[in-house]
C-alpha cells in the first residue's frame, strides 16, 4: 500500500531540517510526498480597516508566488525518484493541516529552536497541529542534522493512549529500521488499560514484524524522563524518537513541566509524536 506524507513548508523557497527529514522519510518508505504552503492573513491586518485592501493584495501576491514554486517542487522530487504535488492553501495553518491530515499517513513539520516558532510550548502552530491532527506528526527540530532518519528508532513507551497512537503511526518506519529500542516507562497501574491489543509492547511489535530491544526506564528517571530519553538517544545514536505527546493537559505541562515540553524545547532529534 502506498504511504502518503504531507510536509508543511513554512517558508519559501523550501528549505531546512523539516524538508530534509520529509525527503529522507519518503525515500526510506517509498512514499508519496506532498507539500503544503499556507498563505495566511494575520488577524492584525484587520486592526486598521483602511489597510485591509492592501493586505489582501499582498496575500494574493504571496499566493501567486507560492503557486509558482510547483515546478521547483516537481524537479526536487524527480531528482530523488519521488512523486508528489505542491499545494498552496489560504487560511489558518493549523486548521488546514488538521483537515489535510485525514488524507495522509503522516504530517511533517519543522519546529523553530526559538520560542518564536511555537510559543508558548503547547499553544503554538506545531503543538496545536499535533493536538488537532488525526495522524502522527513528525516534529523536526530546526537544529536537527537529519543525516539519517529511521535507522535507529527510540520508542518511549508509557502504556498511554497517546503512546500507542504514536507507535502505531510509526509502524512503517519501525519495520524498515535497522534497530528499534523501546524504553518502557509504563507503570503498574497502566497494565490492563488496553491501549494496544497486546499489553506486552514487545509481543505486539513482534506480531507486526518489528524486532525490538525492550528495557525499562531507570527508576530514578521516572520523575523527569525527558532528559533521560534524550541522553539515551544521543548515547546510542538514535535518529528518531517515537512518543506520545501531552499525556497530561497542555496547561499542566506548561506549569509543571513534562516530557513533551522538555523534548520540544531541547531535543535535536526528530520526534514522531501523536496525541
Amino acid at each position: 500500500m502506498l504511504l502518503e506524507l504531507l510536509v508543511h513548508i513554512a517558508r519559501l523557497p523550501p528549505q531546512g531540517a523539516g524538508l530534509r527529514a520529509a525527503l529522507a522519510m519518503a525515500t526510506r518508505l517509498g512514499a508519496r510526498l506532498d507539500a503544503l504552503h499556507v498563505v495566511d492573513l494575520p488577524a492584525a491586518a484587520y486592526t486598521v480597516p483602511e489597510a485591509v485592501p492592501m493586505q489582501l493584495d499582498a496575500v494574493r501576491q504571496r499566493a501567486s508566488d507560492a503557486k509558482a514554486m510547483a515546478g521547483d517542487w516537481a524537479a526536487l522530487l524527480a531528482s530523488r525518484q519521488l512523486e508528489g504535488k505542491w499545494r498552496v492553501g489560504n487560511g489558518d495553518t493549523v486548521s488546514l493541516l488538521a483537515h489535510a491530515s485525514a488524507g495522509y499517513d503522516l504530517i511533517v513539520m519543522e519546529r523553530s529552536s526559538t520560542m518564536r516558532g511555537d510559543a508558548p510550548v503547547g499553544f503554538g502552530v506545531v503543538s496545536r497541529t499535533v493536538f488537532a491532527s488525526s495522524r502522527g506528526v513528525l516534529v523536526v527540530p530546526e537544529a536537527a542534522p537529519v543525516e539519517t532518519l529511521g535507522e535507529h528508532v527510540l520508542v518511549a513507551w508509557s502504556g498511554s493512549r497517546e503512546s500507542a497512537l504514536a507507535v502505531r503511526s510509526s509502524l512503517p518506519l519501525l519495520r524498515k529500521a535497522n534497530r528499534v529500542t523501546v524504553i518502557d516507562g509504563s507503570r503498574d497501574e497502566d497494565v490492563g488499560t488496553c491501549a494496544l491489543p497486546d499489553t506486552d509492547i514487545c509481543g505486539w511489535l513482534d506480531s507486526h514484524g518489528v524486532k525490538a530491544d525492550v528495557r525499562r526506564l531507570d527508576e530514578k528517571a521516572f520523575a523527569a524522563p525527558g532528559p533521560a530519553l534524550l541522553d539515551i538517544a544521543h548515547a546510542e545514536g538514535a535518529d528518531l524518537i517515537v512518543m506520545g505527546a501531552w499525556g497530561r493537559s497542555r496547561l499542566s505541562e506548561m506549569v509543571l513541566g513534562g516530557t513533551t515540553r522538555f523534548l520540544f524545547m531541547q531535543s535535536d532529534v526528530p520526534m514522531l509524536v501523536a496525541h
